[in-house]
């Protein structure tokens, strides 16, 4: 059940790139998988109790904290650890949306060259959740909330995306009568720089740059739930004393089933075999930018 749709892609502008049903899977099941795991890592960083001092029932997570019930449920939540899933499905499944995003991307560097040259490994990405009246305002996919006087911040990974993908599982409808109890209203995804506004369809993969002119928020859902599955293509040498590890799966093939941060060693004859199947010149740029150094 599991196809590329091998679609082409539609600018909307500014690198905004729509894959209109790009991938073809078990919609139902990748919804309820997606449910699942979200659930899953929630109850294993929040739990239900009495605040002692109020009485008041609120959440508290793993390090002792208390937050009341509706900030908790008013925020998007997120699964990470899916690639440590060994449900075969799933293994199948996140392996198949990859290898759909990799295929989109081979066709977003055709259309914007330059990005094949700063592009070296995957974030495959993890799951987001959106329940009704959740949002999430402007931000950008590279930023890292610097403060002067903290000359290193902890979270400096962000700062190695560079195109952002998006697989959506479910779509958003424009009324009530339509919820069908696996999809929902609101929800679209916004560029307030570039003012292109996308509504989510299941199946569509949306690619972008990750820097601050693709800035972008998610608009508050109204009734249901959105789900989407959110990763990056990065670049720049991971700083291991920050924490930050990108597996090489030549050399650690096994771990690089489970880890999120992967190297692309063949990124480079995947996207030359592309581009020499379509006829581009060795003179194009598409051609140029993929030729080794000493020859560019």
């Amino acid at each position: 059940m599991m196809n590329f749709n091998d679609v082409e892609g539609k600018h909307l502008g500014g690198g905004v790139v729509l894959f209109e049903n790009a991938a073809s899977l078990d919609w139902d099941w990748m919804y309820n998988f997606c449910e699942r795991s979200v659930e899953q890592e929630k109850a294993e960083m929040y739990s239900l109790t009495t605040h002692p001092n109020t009485g008041e029932e609120v959440y508290v997570n793993n390090s002792g904290y208390y937050f009341p019930i509706e900030i908790i449920e008013e925020m998007p939540y997120r699964a990470t650890r899916i690639h440590r899933d060994k449900e075969l499905q799933a293994m199948k499944t996140l392996s198949f949306i990859d290898e759909v995003k990799y295929k989109c991307l081979l066709k977003y560097i055709e259309m914007f060259p330059l990005v094949y040259k700063c592009v070296w490994w995957q974030s495959r990405g993890h799951i987001t959740q959106y329940k009704s009246n959740v949002y999430m305002g402007p931000h950008a996919d590279i930023q890292t909330d610097y403060m002067y006087g903290v000359p290193h911040p902890g979270q400096q990974l962000a700062m190695k995306n560079v195109v952002a993908t998006i697989l959506y599982i479910n779509d958003s409808v424009e009324i009530e009568t339509e919820l069908n109890g696996k999809n929902f209203t609101g929800g679209s995804h916004y560029f307030p720089y570039l003012d292109i506004e996308y509504s989510p369809k299941r199946g569509d993969i949306l690619m972008f740059p990750s820097d601050y002119m693709a800035a972008h928020q998610v608009k508050p859902t109204g009734d249901g739930v959105r789900y989407a599955y959110l990763g990056w293509y990065c670049h720049g040498s991971p700083n291991r004393e920050l924490n930050e590890n990108v597996v090489d799966p030549l050399e650690d093939p096994a771990n690089s089933i489970m880890e999120v941060n992967v190297y692309l060693p063949f990124l480079r004859q995947d996207y030359l075999k592309q581009i020499e199947g379509k006829g581009y010149k060795q003179e194009s740029m598409q051609y140029l930018v993929a030729l080794k150094m000493e020859q560019y």
